[in-house]
């Protein structure tokens, strides 16, 4: 892959009648849970002094790197990439996630992540024994989650239920009376579907009047 992007760029570049700098050509960087001495001595991967622990440098005509994400040191700067490793690795890493403050919005925009992939995981019956921990790192969130995601479905549930009882009541008349409510039906938020069957319309009249 990263042959076929440096080949891209430099025909790109001679189609441009530029040069090609080497220097700004992107890198592969190899996320991996682990990695043994083996695998590193075999590709010739180095650490180097100005980089984190973890993160070993291939060969610089490879242009790639191996990020042993276990290796990692635990800081706020390696926190998405620990998320991202296997058992006590990524478990601390989400307990970390959790002691964030609410509101913050890098906790709450992984938070959703990492729910929907528990539920994936539950719904799909795969659970692998070293992400049990981490289930039940985020089971309490999960919890809330489910709680909250309930009562906003009852709020809403309530609110269209209201919204109907009053097209029922107040949207009764004649065509043009109806045809004339639907731009403020729009404005609420209803659907093109909800609209005509609140009025008892047909789709093609709600869509014309839509567009007038």
């Amino acid at each position: 892959k990263l042959l076929t992007i440096l080949a891209e760029l430099q025909r790109q570049a001679k189609r441009e009648n530029q040069s090609y700098n080497e220097d700004n050509a992107p890198r592969l960087w190899i996320l991996s849970p682990s990695a043994g001495i083996t695998v590193l001595e075999g590709f010739g991967a180095k650490l180097r002094p100005d980089w984190p622990e973890g993160v070993y440098f291939l060969p610089s005509l490879y242009r790639t790197a191996i990020i042993a994400i276990n290796q990692l040191p635990v800081t706020a700067e390696t926190l998405w990439l620990r998320l991202l490793g296997r058992g006590k690795t990524q478990d601390q890493a989400v307990r970390e996630l959790l002691e964030l403050p609410q509101g913050n919005a890098f906790r709450e925009n992984v938070l959703e992540l990492l729910i929907s992939w528990r539920v994936n995981m539950e719904i799909n019956n795969i659970l692998e024994t070293e992400d049990r921990e981490v289930f039940m790192t985020l089971s309490q969130t999960y919890q809330e989650w489910k709680e909250a995601t309930k009562r906003e479905g009852r709020r809403e549930g309530k609110l269209e239920g209201k919204l109907e009882g009053k097209l029922e009541g107040k949207l009764e008349g004649k065509l043009e009376g109806k045809l004339e409510s639907i731009p403020r039906l729009l404005a609420l938020g209803l659907s093109v579907e909800q609209i005509a069957q609140a009025l008892d319309l047909d789709l093609e009249q709600v869509r014309q009047a839509a567009q007038e």
